[in-house]
């Protein structure tokens, strides 16, 4: 009967078939009744257990068996010798014993007792149930190559393969499910070798198995073979396959790398030499000459002082990136409404003040209102229904949703504190909750391809303030060194908002990781009469600014 799991398995006893998946061997029993199948993923209880025989104190008798041929299997008398393998008799019923010795003293500490009964596997364990090391491991105190199979007969089959047994091999004592344990328990014993070379089964609880296993491994040792069939037995039984087939696989063994780590050899030289794709120019002369224009697959942070303009510099650029070169744009204004956001992007393609136009809608026509509601928010334009702060990983949920789904070229997210719930204060829960952030922003531009240009606040300056003009340094970022660190370039907007030229600023460019070129760029100001925050025209009001 499948079930849900109620609390952890018992011990376990043996593995035998699975009648929901029709698996041969991937269902294991545990001696308090449960079973669990690692290929189908089902649960059982109520199983039947055969009982486990425990060595008493006093020493009990172990069985007693003869090596000989196993001709249903391919194994020579030779090979189960060496590794303790006999034929006997368990119960009235005929069976295979394969002795496991402790590895120090040669002593047998427990049987492994299989037996196929009504047509099904039955394994039972005699003696010591707990912490057996590798089967075989008494054999071998080190050496050059190490192979570890899942089972008994499967380190019987390779040793077969390698030689009659010259190799060293051993297996797993309880399949795959041990993996972890048995490797952990025995790691200084497997350091002795310089290669250790995993035979799993090759099927999905030998990959999860081997996917575990692998990084505990000693750095630099771990090998993998692949093998054309399931196990190491079916491949030597195998007319098309036998023993080449296993000597092929330890030869063609591959060295594990954990991922994202490449070889030089797998990287194309035509790789190299294309080009990368150019940005897109904004309508920001010297910010396009000095960083390239606004490229994809990277994070570009603005700031400023409160109330210099960072939300209405980031609309004018996704309104240059939408109108001038056709690209899918994803809003996420968390301080404000869809509704305000789309009436920005209105009022910049009609060149009227958002705030007059939200007091006033009527200095725009209905024509006026539907045509640019036609042009720009209907198309190639999403937007994010929300208010206020919110957990950053529902956040990235739509983010990447934007990205992967609707396509969106590029996304504006103002801003990264509200996303955390940053307060004045917070101190380091706000420093790891942007730390974590910015790791995922990373993630996801390099994942999905999409740019990111986000808002991010500034700290209060020790000498002037921004607000007055003060310069803005990579360290005045708010709330966590990685928003500098993560990041692909960095700008800022300086402005003096009671100064004679509080209509202009000045944007400076902070961080420029592709080029490196930073500094002073555009001199934006603003239009009250149009509300648009452009490039001024003359270089005198640049040279004339003074922050």
């Amino acid at each position: 009967m499948v079930r849900k799991p109620k609390g952890p398995p018992g011990e376990f006893l043996y593995h035998e078939p699975c009648d929901e998946c029709g698996s041969s061997d991937a269902k294991a029993v545990y001696d308090n009744g449960t079973g669990y199948c690692f290929s189908c993923k089902a649960y059982f209880k109520d199983q039947t257990v055969e009982d486990i025989d425990h060595e008493p104190k006093g020493g009990s008798k172990f069985l007693s068996g003869s090596y000989q041929d196993i001709p249903n299997r391919n194994l020579r008398e030779e090979v189960c010798q060496k590794f303790g393998y006999q034929i006997g008799e368990y119960k009235g019923q005929p069976c295979h014993i394969a002795n496991y010795r402790d590895p120090k003293t040669g002593r047998v500490i427990a049987q492994k007792i299989r037996q196929k009964i009504d047509g099904k596997k039955r394994f039972t364990l005699l003696g010591q149930g707990k912490g057996l090391p590798f089967y075989g491991q008494h054999l071998y105190s080190g050496g050059k190559r190490l192979v570890i199979t899942e089972g008994e007969i499967d380190c019987l089959s390779v040793a077969t393969a390698m030689g009659d047994g010259k190799w060293p091999v051993v297996s797993l004592p309880n399949g795959a499910q041990s993996a972890e344990d048995t490797i952990k328990a025995q790691l200084e014993w497997l350091d002795t070798f310089d290669e250790i070379v995993l035979c799993f089964d090759q099927d999905e609880p030998g990959r999860e198995a081997l996917e575990r296993a692998l990084p505990l491994l000693p750095p630099g040792k771990a090998y993998v073979m692949t093998l054309p069939l399931k196990d190491a037995n079916e491949v030597l039984l195998s007319p098309d396959h036998g023993t080449k087939a296993i000597s092929d696989a330890f030869w063609n063994r591959a060295p594990w790398r954990p991922d994202g780590i490449v070889s030089g050899q797998d990287i194309e030289l035509e790789a190299l030499m294309s080009a990368v794709a150019k940005g897109y120019d904004t309508r920001l002369p010297i910010f396009n000459m000095k960083y390239g224009g606004i490229r994809k697959r990277e994070i570009l942070l603005l700031t400023a002082g409160s109330g210099i303009g960072k939300s209405t510099l980031a609309r004018e650029l996704a309104y240059g990136l939408h109108q001038d070169h056709g690209l899918t744009i994803g809003n996420v204004f968390l301080e404000e409404s869809k509704e305000k956001t789309a009436q920005g992007y209105i009022a910049i393609d009609n060149n009227v003040p958002l705030g007059k136009l939200r007091t006033d809608p009527t200095i725009l026509s209905k024509d006026q209102w539907a045509a640019s509601h036609e042009k720009i928010v209907k198309q190639r334009m999403y937007f994010y229904d929300h208010f206020g702060s919110l957990e950053s990983d529902r956040l990235l949920a739509k983010l990447r949703f934007m990205a992967v789904v609707l396509k969106c070229d590029f996304i504006m997210l103002d801003h990264i504190s509200i996303v955390v719930s940053g307060q004045e204060g917070s101190g380091e829960g706000e420093r790891r909750d942007i730390d974590r952030l910015m790791t995922s922003l990373r993630s996801l531009v390099e994942e999905t391809g999409v740019g990111i240009v986000a808002i991010v606040h500034l700290k209060q300056p020790e000498g002037k303030p921004h607000e007055e003009g003060g310069r803005v340094t990579l360290s005045q970022l708010r709330g966590s060194g990685s928003l500098k660190q993560l990041s692909d370039g960095v700008a800022a907007l300086e402005r003096d908002q009671q100064g004679e030229k509080s209509h202009l600023c000045l944007m400076r460019l902070l961080k420029n990781r592709e080029f490196g070129d930073t500094g002073e760029c555009d001199t934006l100001g603003y239009d009250k009469l149009t509300g648009r925050l452009e490039p001024t025209e003359s270089q005198s009001d640049f040279d004339a600014l003074d922050v």
